[in-house]
């Protein structure tokens, strides 16, 4: 899995995201409880979430246009500079009254993302082909949002506390700074697209890209049914998302420590997963991991959730990562694969869009079922959600999927001819 960083642009894309993703858990923690500090306001402290999640639902697919239209390696920089702004502003709230600077804030660094984020994954597969390396690629990928999560949670509420939380603000704006800079030196440059006919109006042609994107997911065989079970399993993933502060507190009778140390083993598990996929995507086909993934991840919510000794739900949260890591991880490759280059900015920003809305329904079903019907209850439902979504898979065809004109490129790491550093 690790050959794949002798290439050194995908070296540098891969760190970058590990500094900015880094960057991002902080405030993921910190941000919330000084809401929280200020105002005492459940509402207003739930409200820094949904700032965060509105953007991929509104600015989803124009993103993904310009994208595609966009030097993909300067969009990255570009909008790390943006966003380093954007979380900088928030160094200027002190009282209540100003906690709506925050909101704004954290809707413009998600809403920058939205473009970052396609730009990101449509860069991989120029750097490193679309052969074994790009499973690789995403495994590696996998392996830094592993090491995020073991490390953020926990270190951002241990910044707040000790430093504060203009601290906090200050190391996420350097962590987008610093991916800028990493992002300066990759050397790769996104040939230019050719230039539309003048007399076509603007919006016209705005209208063909995203025309021609949704064509793309509706018309490409298996691409419906992923997006599909990707759908009902982050549905039933967002639902027990939100299950997990009660579970907790009530299931658990434990503390905001004892959570902490739940995340912290959700990122060991994650760690886990990233090897895992890379062996998995060498040995089984993309349908056959994506099924038993599903599988296995639904039995081990269903016994995680109804387990009510902190000790063993520890180890649970371990054996939740590996088959998550192995179904995301083969889903973005499938897409990868069956796109052609000049799509892949609109297809992330739609599967961006696809995640962002259905976490969303998740939560507040997971939210509201949690209240009405119980913690064991509605964790069995999302449960049966996340197998469900395995069922989802089976209309996947198991041969003859298109792959996209470049999917049997050969890995740069493959080719004698070819050198990872031009």
């Amino acid at each position: 899995m690790f050959d794949v960083l002798r290439l050194r642009d995908f070296r540098l894309v891969a760190a970058a995201d590990l500094l900015s993703s880094a960057g991002d858990w902080l405030l993921l923690v910190a941000a919330p409880y000084f809401v929280l500090r200020l105002t005492g306001s459940t509402l207003a402290t739930g409200l820094t979430l949904a700032a965060q999640t509105l953007p991929a639902l509104l600015l989803g697919p124009i993103a993904g246009v310009f994208a595609d239209r966009w030097d993909r390696r300067r969009t990255m920089l570009t909008t790390d500079l943006l966003r380093a702004g954007a979380v900088g502003v928030m160094l200027l709230v002190d009282r209540p009254g100003q906690v709506w600077l925050i909101y704004v804030a954290l809707t413009g660094e998600a809403g920058f993302g939205q473009f970052f984020g396609p730009a990101r994954r449509a860069l991989v597969p120029a750097l490193v082909g679309r052969g074994p390396d790009l499973s690789a690629a995403n495994s590696v990928t996998a392996l830094v949002g592993g090491i995020v999560r073991l490390v953020g949670g926990p270190a951002g509420g241990a910044l707040y506390a000790l430093a504060g939380f203009r601290t906090v603000v200050a190391l996420d704006a350097a962590s987008y700074v610093a991916s800028a800079v990493l992002i300066t030196a990759i050397r790769h440059r996104t040939a230019p697209a050719s230039s539309p006919r003048q007399e076509v109006a603007a919006v016209r042609r705005f209208t063909d890209d995203l025309r021609a994107g949704a064509t793309h997911l509706r018309t490409t065989a298996g691409l419906p049914a992923v997006f599909a079970a990707a759908s009902i399993f982050l549905l039933g993933n967002a639902a027990l998302t939100a299950l997990l502060v009660p579970y907790t507190g009530s299931v658990l009778h434990a503390g905001a420590g004892t959570l902490g140390w739940l995340f912290a083993a959700l990122g060991v598990g994650y760690l886990a997963g990233a090897p895992l996929s890379r062996a998995a995507a060498a040995h089984l086909s993309d349908r056959t991991v994506m099924i038993s993934s599903l599988a296995v991840l639904s039995a081990v919510f269903a016994v995680t959730f109804n387990t009510h000794d902190s000790a063993w739900a520890l180890a649970l949260f371990v054996l939740i990562g590996p088959p998550a890591v192995c179904f995301l991880v083969t889903v973005d490759t499938y897409l990868t694969r069956r796109t052609p280059d000049a799509l892949l900015g609109r297809v992330s920003s739609a599967y961006g869009m696809l995640q962002a809305s259905a976490t969303l329904a998740g939560m507040l079903a997971g939210a509201a079922l949690g209240q009405q019907a119980g913690i064991g209850v509605t964790a069995d439902l999302a449960a049966l959600c996340v197998a469900a979504s395995a069922g989802a898979v089976l209309l996947v065809p198991r041969h003859g999927t298109a792959r996209g004109p470049d999917a049997e490129k050969t890995s740069p790491l493959a080719s004698p001819g070819r050198s990872g550093d031009r």
